[in-house]
C-alpha cells in the first residue's frame, strides 16, 4: 500500500474527487493485478487543516506521492502551502517514503489578485517537480490516469507487470 496525498484548498471539490476517480482506476487497471495499492489521503474540507494540523501533516509524511490541486487559494492561514512546502521537504529527504510531488494548475484566467497570480507563477516556475495545467476536469483526469499508471508500474517494478496494463 502506497498513500498518494491530494491536497485541493478552495472550491476545487470537483477537482479532489476527479484525483480519487483517476487513482482508482489506476488501482483496478494497473496496481492491484499487481498487488499494489495506491491509497488516496487527504482533506473533505479546509476547516479540517485548522484543527487537526499535526495529524494532517504526518499524513503528508507518510505519503508515498502528493498532488497539490491550485487555482487561486491555499485554505485558512496559507495551509495548505504549508502542506504542499513540507511535502517538497520529505521528498528531498531519502529517509522519507515520499517519492514525487507533482502540481496540476487549474485556469484562472479572469484572475486579477496579484498574490494569486505570484503564487501561481511561483508553481510554474519551480524547476524540481512536474507541472500541469488543465482547463476542466475531464482535462485533469487524464492527465491524472497517465501520472497514476506511471507510478503504480514504477512500484511494481522492472520486470513485474500487470497483464491488465499490458494488454495481455
Amino acid at each position: 500500500m502506497y498513500r498518494i496525498f491530494v491536497s485541493a484548498p478552495g472550491d476545487l471539490e470537483r477537482d479532489r474527487e476527479t484525483c480519487h476517480d483517476a487513482i482508482a482506476q489506476a488501482n483496478e487497471t494497473t496496481a492491484m493485478p499487481a498487488k499494489v495499492l495506491l491509497v488516496t489521503v487527504g482533506l473533505r474540507d479546509n476547516d479540517q487543516i485548522s484543527g487537526s494540523r499535526a495529524i494532517v501533516s504526518d499524513n503528508v509524511r507518510w505519503s508515498a506521492f502528493f498532488i497539490q490541486i491550485f487555482e487561486d487559494d491555499w485554505g485558512p492561514r496559507d495551509l495548505f502551502r504549508k502542506l504542499f512546502l513540507l511535502a517538497v521537504e520529505c521528498r528531498d529527504d531519502a529517509t522519507m517514503p515520499m517519492r514525487e510531488v507533482v502540481v496540476y494548475l487549474k485556469d484562472a484566467p479572469n484572475e486579477p489578485n496579484p498574490e494569486i497570480l505570484a503564487f501561481r507563477k511561483e508553481l510554474e516556475d519551480r524547476q524540481d517537480l512536474r507541472v500541469f495545467r488543465y482547463r476542466q476536469a475531464d482535462e485533469l483526469r487524464g492527465q491524472l490516469a497517465d501520472v497514476c499508471n506511471e507510478w503504480a508500474r514504477s512500484l511494481i517494478g522492472p520486470g513485474t507487470h500487470s497483464p491488465m496494463a499490458t494488454g495481455t
